[in-house]
């Protein structure tokens, strides 16, 4: 009797943990999903500042504002382009911080669910026995 109430208890901690782990992934996939977001803000970013560095200083620089195009001051939008880059990619580095910690909570989940599996085994093959 103890030990199907040991199983028992066992079966459900691992549906817990393997519940948690599938939230984790969830997360770590949205992680990724804003991680591209921003990685391709950044090309763009970037490529907009080199376009940027090629005119001359008197050149004529627009900003689309809504559904209109506003003129900028060539020096005043290299500095805009170039404070949307840092911030960029300190968010990248954000995320990179916090998927490298989910990954690492993941793994020890992952261990976590082997252990009990583990044990849910050894229990099943003792009833066997008897």
């Amino acid at each position: 009797m103890g030990s199907s109430t040991a199983l028992k208890e066992l079966q459900r901690d691992l549906e817990n943990k393997a519940s948690d782990l599938r939230k984790l992934q969830k997360d770590i996939g949205k992680n990724h999903e804003v991680r591209k977001k921003y990685t391709v803000q950044l090309g763009e970013n970037e490529l907009v500042l080199k376009e940027l560095e090629l005119l001359k200083e008197d050149a004529d620089v627009y900003k689309l504002i809504g559904p209109v195009l506003v003129k900028q001051d060539l020096a005043e939008a290299n500095a805009n382009v170039k404070k949307r880059i840092e911030y960029i990619s300190a968010e990248l580095k954000r995320l990179d911080a916090t998927l490298q910690d989910m990954e690492e909570k993941q793994n020890s989940k992952k261990e976590g669910i082997l252990k009990i599996q583990q044990r849910i085994q050894s229990l099943q093959a003792g009833k066997t026995k008897v």
